[in-house]
């Protein structure tokens, strides 16, 4: 075998390579291939906190051993600078430790422990964002960054430094000018969702008054989001306007089953007794993602249906 001949193969080896790991890291993006209209995504609330703490690697490892689609994380950051993934701001209820986070650094999180539902102390850890990221690149997993939008410029390059950017949804309830603005081409790989609410609103700390039907046009034209996420409090008709608005732009409806005010009462508590009132009212108000705190359940009511989206 002459030299020239032994570089082709070692060439085409690499390119060869290269193009599996890109198939597979696309493969972890799922609004980049065609999810058909009846199948739904799950989202786990803070992962599967019921048998794991919450926002630990042990939470999302199990949520994606469920078969959920997205993990739903936290994040906050230490008086260093760190990004960790955590939902309060404070250790207290948590962790083994007090105080606030933003008053603590990295290596004073790190020996503590995280605690379980109960409130009592396991042997998991505080995982940086970091972390998190290496842990679920490649995998057949997503992760929305809730507060990532506080950090996005740290977030980007966190998930361009571990080759997550695809695995990412960041979410906001900023106009589509302003978006715009603000981030440039930084949206560019990373997956965005707008937050709206079918009535006029202000945002809190902005005296500026929103209405729902020209912010989701402003969107479409400016961004094109592949979902949003619908706030709904009451069961009105202006909802069932806003949610046919969405699904005209040809994006995805994505509802929050976590509490009675995100979805007029049909929550992940009533829906354990009666799936078909609660959840089903989601799904036929045409939710193609739900966010919920019982995703084993609301897996195995899909499945029952033929209605889970198996990638």
């Amino acid at each position: 075998m002459n030299h020239y001949t032994l570089q082709n193969i070692k060439k085409t080896s690499f390119l060869l390579g290269l193009l599996i790991v890109q198939m597979a890291l696309s493969q972890t993006n799922y609004f980049k291939q065609r999810i058909p209209e009846n199948k739904i995504l799950v989202v786990a609330h803070r992962g599967d906190w019921r048998n794991y703490p919450e926002n630990s690697v042990k939470a999302i490892e199990g949520a994606m051993k469920l078969g959920v689609d997205i993990v739903e994380i936290d994040l906050q950051k230490t008086k260093d600078g760190q990004l960790i993934v955590m939902h309060d701001k404070k250790l207290d209820r948590t962790t083994t430790g007090k105080g606030e986070v933003s008053e603590a650094s990295l290596a004073e999180i790190k020996p503590l422990f995280l605690k379980n539902g109960a409130g009592m102390p396991t042997r998991e850890k505080v995982p940086t964002l970091e972390e998190v990221l290496n842990f679920v690149k490649g995998k057949r997993i997503m992760l929305n960054l809730d507060k990532g939008w506080d950090f996005i410029e740290q977030v980007r390059l966190l998930t361009e430094k571990t080759g997550t950017t695809e695995q990412i949804i960041l979410k906001g309830n900023k106009k589509a000018s302003e978006l715009k603005k603000e981030v440039g081409q930084k949206l560019d790989h990373i997956i965005y969702m707008p937050m709206v609410w079918p009535e006029d609103y202000s945002i809190y700390k902005r005296d500026e008054v929103i209405n729902p039907t020209e912010y989701i046009r402003d969107f479409s034209k400016m961004f094109s989001p592949v979902a949003y996420e619908v706030i709904i409090k009451d069961d009105t008709p202006k909802a069932d306007e806003l949610l046919t608005l969405i699904r005209d732009a040809h994006a995805m409806i994505w509802i929050n089953a976590l509490w009675p005010e995100l979805c007029a009462g049909h929550d992940d508590d009533k829906a354990m007794d009666n799936p078909d009132e609660n959840w089903g009212w989601i799904i036929r108000k045409g939710a193609n993602i739900i966010q919920t705190d019982r995703p084993e359940e609301l897996i195995r009511y899909l499945k029952s249906k033929n209605l889970k989206y198996e990638n």
